[in-house]
């Protein structure tokens, strides 16, 4: 090796040495200000009503507010796509995940990839989603709706937090299995599908039952069917699909994402700063309260559920009819 290769090689390390020194500098200041944190549904709902109680929770940890910014649009993943393609991965900006993530490309065409544009940061719970009617509603059971669907077609309406949600699958896989056809109205929000059941604009709605026990509490709804793999004794009276013959078991996981290529340091500050949020008393609570499941998953962890979970949703796509054509 000449002695000009040895001063380049040795310029080359000491540059890379400086960079590390730096990233390592900059991951042990974080945060320094406060950080956005992107839902991809609007106020009100479980989602909403979750995320901003954990970034409350986490900016404690953190020591710097957590400011929620709601992006509801494109089935949940306008949100989280918006901030891969246009924020730095310096933990700055992230965004809330749910099932519709890793879903969403095999129903539309999408310009970002659902695994690799993505920093999976931590798993943090799940939902247990519900279809119910307006207290006054002729049908006391789901076979009352199919059977008006039959009798109807077209004419049943079953309203949801959005097109593209896990709500939406749900409600059109449920009815491509009952042999009927439905017309699926999508909100904003999972309060905007509640208001219009409530108001007569739909018969029905599918959602997280955390954002339908306040209507049933108040005895304004009656759920019919619930998604889960076995009934609960809190929802007295509630079928799950799977007994009633549908074979639709599910129960969706949400967590943190930020863009692609975040250091490790910043991923991990995040991490234990919401790991430590949703171990707390107070989000247990919540957690009580909205009948959601508690689902703590590390990067690593959340990142191979998330491969394997983009692989098995095609099927749900696919009995809800809504797989995009080339």
């Amino acid at each position: 090796m000449s002695w000009l290769q040895a001063v380049v090689r040795c310029g080359i390390v000491a540059v890379a040495l400086i960079g590390a020194a730096g990233d390592r500098a900059v991951a042990q200041s974080y945060p320094d200000r406060p950080i956005r944190l992107l839902v991809g549904f609007g106020p009100g709902g479980a989602t909403d009503i979750t995320f901003r109680k954990l970034a409350d929770l986490a900016s404690k940890q953190l020591g710097q507010p957590i400011i929620i910014e709601n992006k509801p649009g494109a089935g949940a993943t306008l949100a989280p796509s918006t901030m891969a393609k246009n924020d730095s991965p310096n933990g700055y900006t992230i965004a809330a995940a749910t099932a519709g993530l890793l879903r969403y490309p095999y129903m539309q065409k999408v310009d970002w990839d659902p695994i690799s544009d993505f920093t999976w940061i931590a798993g943090l719970g799940g939902y247990t989603f519900v279809l119910a009617v307006n207290a006054d509603s002729p049908f006391k059971t789901v076979a009352d709706l199919v059977s008006f669907a039959k009798a109807n077609p077209g004419h049943a309406t079953i309203a949801t937090a959005g097109a593209g949600t896990t709500m939406h699958l749900l409600t059109e896989a449920l009815a491509g299995m009952a042999g009927v056809e439905i017309t699926h109205v999508g909100y904003r929000s999972s309060s905007e599908a509640g208001t219009a059941v409530l108001g007569g604009h739909a018969m029905a709605t599918v959602d997280a039952v955390g954002t339908i026990l306040p209507y049933t509490e108040s005895s304004k709804m009656r759920i019919l069917l619930s998604f889960d793999p076995q009934a609960v004794d809190w929802l007295p009276g509630v079928r799950t699909a799977k007994s009633l013959g549908y074979d639709l078991v599910y129960p969706a996981p949400y967590g943190l994402v930020g863009p692609k290529d975040m250091p490790p340091e910043i991923v991990s500050r995040l991490y234990q700063a919401f790991k430590t949020a949703a171990e707390s008393d107070e989000y247990r609570l919540l957690l009580k309260t909205l009948r959601q499941t508690a689902w703590n998953r590390s990067p690593a962890e959340y990142e191979q559920w998330a491969r394997e979970f983009y692989v098995s949703e095609r099927s749900l796509v696919e009995r809800a009819k809504l797989l995009r054509q080339p």
